[in-house]
């Protein structure tokens, strides 16, 4: 798969031929081409910006980045993950289910949602579940952020799950799922291991529990890695269900670091 460095190589190199052959042709009286060349450029540096753009809300091509979008397996196995906890009201449900099932999930967490909720949190280590960075802010502008910015968003959200739990997360899911170039390089040089998802329930989009359900079981494959949100309706009165279906199908779920071989 083409990478955005390949992809910038691949436009200066297009950008510095087009400009020479527009010098060349402008030495024949313009010519047609000649007297297009800032068309040709700006067509050019449209496809190479709306390439980068459309490719930055698909993780999963590491086009930007290095992404981890499922576990490599033949097996029926599978994690589940919740983004944009804790919540002080659903998430206590959340474990209550997982608990009943003796299932270990993911749980991504908002840096702004930790203060007050550190007893929550604890207790989500506690019982054996993982925890993930998922940035401070969640902004709707935190991919228009500077790589600078988003850094000390990642590593003060590190810094306060380790001042609670005692251990520092080394998976990292993006807001949105979003990762651009400025995104890449914050996470340039350091030690998080970006992770998405290859099944993304839609359960804060969606109101029918069983469309959720159809939705998910429908793109169940070996390996996967469910998206869920442990504020969402659905995570705290439907996935006892859920989970129940998994199994029934023949799947097991297995904690995200052993899905993925991955350190967490």
């Amino acid at each position: 798969m083409l990478s955005f460095r390949q992809l910038t190589i691949i436009f200066i190199i297009i950008i510095i031929g087009l400009n020479f052959v527009s010098l060349i042709t402008s030495c024949f009286h313009c010519g047609w081409f000649g007297c297009q060349f800032y068309v040709w450029n700006i067509l050019v540096f449209a496809a190479y910006s709306g390439i980068s753009f459309a490719l930055a809300f698909l993780p999963c091509s590491n086009f930007h980045h290095s992404v981890l979008c499922k576990g490599q397996t033949t097996e029926k196995v599978l994690s589940l993950t919740f983004d944009d906890g804790p919540d002080p009201k659903n998430s206590p449900l959340v474990l209550e289910t997982l608990r009943k099932h003796h299932i270990t999930a993911t749980f991504f967490c908002i840096g702004k949602n930790l203060e007050g909720n550190e007893e929550l949190i604890r207790q989500i280590v506690a019982e054996g579940h993982l925890i993930g960075n998922h940035g401070f802010s969640h902004s709707i502008r935190f991919d228009f952020f500077s790589s600078g910015r988003i850094r000390s968003e990642l590593l003060k959200t590190n810094e306060i799950i380790k001042n609670i739990t005692g251990k520092t997360p080394n998976f990292f899911r993006p807001p949105f799922g979003v990762v651009n170039p400025m995104v890449s390089r914050a996470l340039k040089g350091m030690s998080w291991q970006t992770v998405c998802w290859n099944i993304r329930s839609l359960d804060t989009v969606m109101k029918n529990p069983k469309k959720i359900s159809d939705r998910i079981f429908t793109r169940l494959k070996p390996g996967s890695i469910i998206l869920l949100h442990d504020h969402s309706d659905f995570s705290s009165r439907y996935l006892d269900n859920l989970l129940s279906e998994i199994t029934l199908s023949g799947y097991k779920v297995v904690p995200l670091d052993q899905l993925l071989n991955k350190p967490s």
